[in-house]
């Protein structure tokens, strides 16, 4: 849930950068999107309206307002592959176009109005977001794709559980930052907590190996390493040790966990963050796992992430952003993370 502090939201509002950068963004689940359906949806500045043709499965996203008089398309219904105003009838394909006027055989030829590439991938609609520049289209070209989980699309990997965080107040900079303050992690997340909750487990602490790594192929993702084990009562456990990479795929807005799991396989984790308003994101978690592995397991390891991400967002809710942080020796590569995400930002 997120509380309103006033002045100090507006202090935090303008300490940070640009609020919406520009990536993929997930929308909703395609379940959710069944077809002739029109969902409605206010995120990243804009109003959406994202819709399912009643004859194919594909998937459009436009601005919500009908570029006629402005009519919430929201309210319209889907006619095949098109999207009818409930004010005039004016109906509009999945780029744009106006593709008829029902009283008129008048029909504009130019695009009408903004349309956004969208993607599903792993059971999820994804929408490109870009801040600057002309406006987007459907077809417009993309930097990068929706990256694909390897394991997902073969079987080998199959789907274990969503859970919906719900809003936090956080700016979405915040969870590629935390990769590389690599102090935090003894200082906020050493204590051992039941999962899904903040209750601590008595003489149980987490030690952690963090390594941050930019990638040399593809300059919009980087990756994060972790390897973690527990420490009871002051003793190392070895046989604790798990290892995590997590790949970034844009500014914080897609984050891929893979958890190795010694004798069982592998978990895969989709964590994904939606700017509903500059300092509040929409969270959500999508998680598959190794067929050997047993269904509370994976829940297990799921609520521990989620356990510790609130831990983040306690403080993420009420700090703010410093341009030139004073730095000591050993913190993390601070400056290079930055200098990496501001290829998001609009020119």
């Amino acid at each position: 849930m997120v509380r309103r502090n006033g002045q100090l939201d507006e202090l935090r509002l303008r300490s940070y950068p640009h609020h919406y950068p520009d990536g993929w963004y997930r929308l909703m689940t395609s379940k959710s999107l069944r077809r002739g359906r029109i969902r409605y949806l206010e995120c990243l500045d804009r109003a959406l309206v994202v819709w399912r043709s009643e004859d194919t499965d594909d998937v459009h996203a436009l601005l919500a307002f009908c570029p006629h008089l402005g009519a919430n398309l929201r309210d319209g219904r889907i006619r095949g592959n098109r999207i009818e105003c409930p004010f005039h009838g004016w109906k509009f394909t999945g780029n744009g176009r106006a593709a008829s006027v029902p009283y008129s055989d008048s029909v504009p030829t130019r695009i009408a109005t903004e349309s956004f590439p969208v993607q599903e991938v792993h059971g999820q609609v994804f929408m490109y977001h870009r801040s600057g520049g002309p406006k987007q289209r459907a077809d417009d070209e993309v930097p990068y794709p929706v990256p694909r989980v390897a394991g997902i699309d073969d079987g080998s990997l199959v789907f274990r559980g969503h859970h919906d965080e719900g809003r936090v107040a956080m700016h979405i900079l915040e969870v590629a930052e935390n990769t590389v303050d690599y102090a935090h992690f003894e200082h906020v997340h050493g204590q051992m907590t039941l999962p899904w909750t903040q209750v601590p487990v008595p003489g149980v602490r987490l030690q952690h190996l963090p390594e941050w790594l930019p990638d040399d192929r593809d300059p919009w993702a980087i990756h994060f390493r972790n390897e973690a084990s527990l420490k009871v009562l002051g003793r190392s456990m070895p046989w604790s040790r798990t290892k995590v990479l997590v790949t970034f795929a844009g500014a914080g807005n897609i984050m891929n966990f893979r958890f190795e799991i010694p004798d069982l396989g592998e978990i895969a984790l989709i964590q994904t963050h939606l700017p509903v308003a500059p300092l509040e994101q929409q969270v959500d978690f999508r998680w598959f796992a190794s067929r050997r592995i047993p269904r509370p397991l994976a829940w297990y390891v799921v609520g521990n992430l989620v356990a510790q991400l609130r831990k983040d967002v306690r403080i993420w809710s009420s700090k703010v952003y410093l341009e030139h942080p004073v730095l000591c020796r050993d913190d993390g590569p601070v400056v290079r993370l930055r200098r990496w995400y501001r290829q998001f930002f609009p020119d």
